[in-house]
C-alpha cells in the first residue's frame, strides 16, 4: 500500500472518531428547558382582635417590620378596668375573713363575753330574789297571782340568757370550725380565679405580633371601635417565601424533588430547588409544585 493510501485512511479513521465523541452533542441536543410562570407567595398572618373596643393604640403603618411578640396595637376596655378593681377588692375581703377566722377570738372578745356571763348571773339572781318575795307577798294577800307569774317568767329569762353567755365564751375559747375554715379558704380561691380571669381579659385586649416580617397592610385607625375577630393588619414573612407554578403532566417525569432550578425576579436571578410536588388540580390536566425560596439577611423579594 502506498504512502497515498496510508494518508487517506488515516484521515477516514480520524473523522469517524470525531463523529463518534461529539455526536451527542450535535444531534442528541442539550438538556431539555422547562419554562413556566409562578407568582411568589408567603406567609402571612392577620393580626385579629379577640374583644371588642375602642383602638387606644395602633403603632404600626404599611411597609413596617415587626418582630415576633412586638406588642403593635392595644384596646381600651373602661368597663373591665373598673371590674379588675371590683374583682380585686373581693379578693382582700375575703383574705382578711378567712385571717379573721384563722387567729381565733381576740383578748378584748374573750374578755366581753365573761363580762356578759356575770352580768346574766346577776341579773338571775336578782330575778330568784324578786320571785321569792312576791310568793310570800302572795301567801300574805298582799300580791296577785299574776305579778308572781311574771316574776317566775322573768327568772327563765336570766336562766336563758346565762346559758347563752357561757356558750359564747365557750365558742370563743373553742375557735373556729374547720369546716368554716375551708369554706372562707374556698371563697377566697373563687375571687382568685375571677381574678384571675379578669386580668386575662385585659391582656387579650393587647395585640402581638406572633411573626418577624413585614406589615403589608392596616385595616384602622386609633380611636376606631372594633368588634371581636376584626383583622387590625395583615403581617408577612418575607423569610418564608415561596413559589407555585403549574406543570403540565407530560413534563412531570423531566422534574424531581431536589432538582436545582432557576428564576428571575426584580432583575435578579435565583437557584433555589423543588421542595414538593402535588397535584392534580382540579381539572386534572395538570400537577403542581412548590419552589421554597429561603432569602437569609437579604429580603429583596416581595410577596405577590
Amino acid at each position: 500500500m502506498d504512502k497515498k493510501k496510508i494518508a487517506v485512511l488515516i484521515v477516514i479513521l480520524v473523522i469517524l472518531a470525531g463523529s463518534f465523541w461529539f455526536w451527542p452533542a450535535y444531534f442528541q441536543g442539550g438538556p431539555e428547558e422547562i419554562r413556566a410562570t409562578g407568582t411568589i407567595e408567603a406567609t402571612s398572618v392577620d393580626l385579629h382582635a379577640k374583644l371588642a373596643g375602642r383602638i387606644g393604640s395602633l403603632t404600626i403603618k404599611a411597609g413596617d417590620t415587626v418582630k415576633k411578640g412586638q406588642l403593635v396595637a392595644e384596646l381600651c376596655r373602661n368597663d373591665l378596668v373598673a371590674q379588675r378593681e371590683r374583682d380585686e377588692l373581693s379578693v382582700l375581703k375575703s383574705e382578711a375573713g378567712l385571717a379573721d377566722l384563722q387567729s381565733g377570738a381576740r383578748a378584748h372578745e374573750v374578755k366581753e363575753a365573761e363580762a356578759n356571763v356575770n352580768i346574766a348571773r346577776a341579773n338571775l339572781s336578782r330575778a330568784a330574789d324578786d320571785l321569792a318575795r312576791l310568793e310570800m307577798l302572795l301567801e300574805e294577800g298582799a300580791v296577785s297571782e299574776v305579778e308572781c307569774e311574771r316574776a317566775r317568767t322573768a327568772l327563765e329569762i336570766c336562766q336563758y340568757q346565762l346559758q347563752a353567755a357561757e356558750a359564747r365564751v365557750s365558742l370563743l375559747m373553742a375557735g373556729s370550725r374547720e369546716e368554716v375554715i375551708n369554706a372562707a379558704w374556698m371563697e377566697v380561691e373563687r375571687n382568685k380565679a375571677i381574678l384571675k380571669a379578669t386580668d386575662a381579659m385585659l391582656e387579650d385586649l393587647k395585640i402581638y405580633s406572633p411573626i418577624d416580617g413585614l406589615v403589608v397592610s392596616k385595616n384602622f385607625e386609633p380611636g376606631e371601635y372594633i368588634m371581636a375577630g376584626a383583622s387590625l393588619a395583615t403581617v408577612v414573612n418575607m423569610d418564608d417565601l415561596w413559589i407555585k407554578v403549574y406543570i403540565p403532566t407530560d413534563d412531570l417525569p423531566k422534574v424531581a424533588l431536589g432538582q436545582k432550578v432557576t428564576f428571575t425576579g426584580v432583575s435578579r436571578l435565583y437557584a433555589p430547588a423543588f421542595q414538593s410536588l402535588r397535584g392534580p388540580d382540579g381539572n386534572g390536566e395538570y400537577q403542581f409544585f412548590w419552589c421554597h425560596v429561603s432569602t437569609g439577611q437579604e429580603n429583596y423579594h416581595q410577596a405577590g
